[in-house]
């Protein structure tokens, strides 16, 4: 095959697979599930047949419009079912309570205390801070959230009480 036709094959290739994605939203490629994580890596394998000419054009096409077919229906899915949602792409683990390690989330998400203290600290947190949480969790895209207890967060407006104003001041 001539080095022409990779390359218009690749050309094309990219558009497709670019339009694709765009219409998919753009969770797709932000926050990745793991349903994303297989879709990605079969459009991948997809791309490399059509660019050595193992599949033709067309075959390629459809493919990967189905599979793209096929992402925008699961996700319509999930948006309508939250129970299909938390099947297909899990639900937040909380490996953290109260300070103190949350033994059966960290075994769900296989976590030593190593990995905790270093996912913790890449949140700005300490060891000798953890007391400072009210909880820590895995989400589903793979990231780390927390949530402070009250007595942990920087003061708010709303956390002033109102004094009235004496009249004359």
């Amino acid at each position: 095959m001539d080095l022409l036709r990779i390359a218009v094959r690749a050309v094309a290739a990219f558009g497709f697979l670019l339009a694709l994605l765009r219409l998919a939203g753009k969770r797709t490629v932000a926050q990745g599930t793991p349903f994303d994580f297989v879709l990605a890596l079969i459009l991948g394998d997809l791309v490399d047949d059509l660019l050595w000419a193992e599949v033709p054009a067309s075959q390629f096409v459809v493919a990967a419009g189905t599979l793209g077919l096929v992402h925008t229906l699961i996700s319509l899915a999930s948006h309508a079912r939250p129970s299909f949602a938390r099947l297909l792409e899990g639900a937040p683990v909380v490996f953290l309570r109260a300070g103190s390690p949350a033994r059966e989330g960290q075994r769900a998400e296989r976590l030593s205390g190593g990995e905790v203290e270093a996912m913790l600290r890449l949140q700005g947190l300490d060891r000798p801070d953890w007391d400072e949480v009210a909880e820590a969790r895995v989400e589903e895209s793979g990231a780390v959230s927390m949530t402070l207890r009250e007595s942990a967060r920087d003061a708010q407006k709303r956390d002033v009480k109102r004094v009235p104003m004496k009249e004359g001041r």
